[in-house]
């Protein structure tokens, strides 16, 4: 396996440096899209409109558990990376293009794949289907362009895959508990909400003058 690990590795590497258009494509998969993906569902979440919710209530419910789940798969793999300190591709190899600045810490499994993947995993499971299907292919390009840049050995993402999709079945197993779980969140936003804007509107729209103040 550490034969076909190295071997994927350096082809995906040599390709990116090589291609500098593909480099660039990479850089942004491997840094920016995962907080454009989490951000992006999360206003999804947020936003309400006039007329209510911007998303219905499983829709919201499923985005809630994805939160969930990738809260939880990132703290596992806090735990994996005390456990083995795998060391990173550029640590350990002397041919490698390291396409973006990177600290040489735990190597296995990737964060940014991990939380990508227990995202979709949950809307998966929660039949969000075109959502999962949005989430998941990011979660993808994101585990390629990892290894392309030079800061993650092929395995490292198998494994996140792994981790993402465990951490969604723990949180979505008790689904009942989850949905109350979601209704509480979203129940407690919105009253935070309401209340915010209340308070604008009382600031920036005091009571009328008194007739002929």
């Amino acid at each position: 396996m550490g034969c076909v690990d190295t071997s994927v590795y350096h082809a995906l590497n040599d390709f990116a440096y090589e291609h500098v258009w593909v480099g660039d494509v990479a850089r942004f998969f491997a840094q920016d899209a995962v907080f454009i993906l989490i951000g992006g569902f999360a206003l999804l979440w947020l936003i309400r409109t006039p007329h209510g919710w911007l998303l219905g209530e499983r829709a919201r419910a499923a985005i809630f558990a994805g939160a969930l789940a990738t809260v939880l798969g990132l703290l596992i793999v806090q735990v994996i990376g005390q456990i083995w300190d795998r060391q990173r591709p550029f640590v350990v190899l002397n041919h490698f293009h390291k396409l973006i600045a990177h600290p040489a810490d735990a190597s296995f499994p990737s964060d940014h794949v991990t939380g990508a993947v227990a995202l979709g995993a949950a809307l998966l499971i929660f039949r969000r289907y075109r959502m999962a299907a949005v989430a998941l292919t990011v979660a993808l390009l994101i585990g390629v362009a990892r290894v392309m840049v030079g800061v993650h050995w092929p395995t490292d993402i198998l494994g996140a895959i792994g981790v993402g999709i465990f951490a969604a079945l723990v949180v979505t197993a008790p689904r009942r508990q989850t949905e109350r779980l979601a209704g509480w969140g979203s129940g407690l936003y919105e009253r935070a909400l309401l209340g915010a804007l209340s308070a604008a509107g009382r600031l920036f729209h005091p009571r009328a003058r008194k007739s002929g103040a």
